[in-house]
């Protein structure tokens, strides 16, 4: 089909163009629907097997580790994994890697500064589930209002103001 331009003329499509079909709510294929179903059963396993698992560690007998030193592991690990899908996705180069990281952290520095706030709440919160789930059975922890809602309303995450 052609799209008709703002003088009446028509032209195909280019690639990876959006017809506007494709836009419309309920016009998902049933593989998107399938996989937004799967994607949320794979969180809910996560999510309740990590508090789980949390909390028969934090519960254990003996010398505990420090929650802080859980939470900054689990973060260099995050970062890791960021490196690694932005090296996949420059397609092993890393003079491109290395220049996008310089460009996207370094030299829009306003952008990184306004991550900052949220990241640092980010961290506090997690120590602070640390000192909830080591103290609560795991499923009064589960059922209990999350605190990560403040955080995100309060630096604007939940409301889209950063984009």
């Amino acid at each position: 089909m052609a799209a008709v331009g703002a003088g009446g003329s028509t032209a195909a499509p280019g690639p990876g163009a959006v017809s506007a079909g494709a836009l419309e709510p309920g016009t998902a294929s049933a593989a998107h629907r399938r996989l937004k179903y799967i994607s949320l059963a794979v969180l809910v396993v996560q999510n309740a097997s990590l508090i789980l698992s949390i909390r028969y560690a934090r519960t254990l007998p003996g010398d505990r580790f420090f929650a802080t030193t859980a939470v900054v592991m689990a973060e260099v690990l995050k970062g890791l994994t960021c490196l690694l899908l932005l090296f996949a996705q420059k397609r092993g180069n890393v003079k491109h890697l290395v220049l996008f990281l310089h460009e996207a952290v370094l030299v829009q520095y306003v952008d990184t500064l306004k991550l900052a706030v949220p990241s640092l709440i980010y961290t506090l919160q997690n120590n602070l589930q640390y000192v909830a789930i080591s103290n609560l059975p795991a499923a009064t922890f589960q059922v209990s209002p999350k605190p990560s809602m403040a955080p995100e309303e309060l630096t604007g995450l939940g409301t889209g103001v950063w984009e």
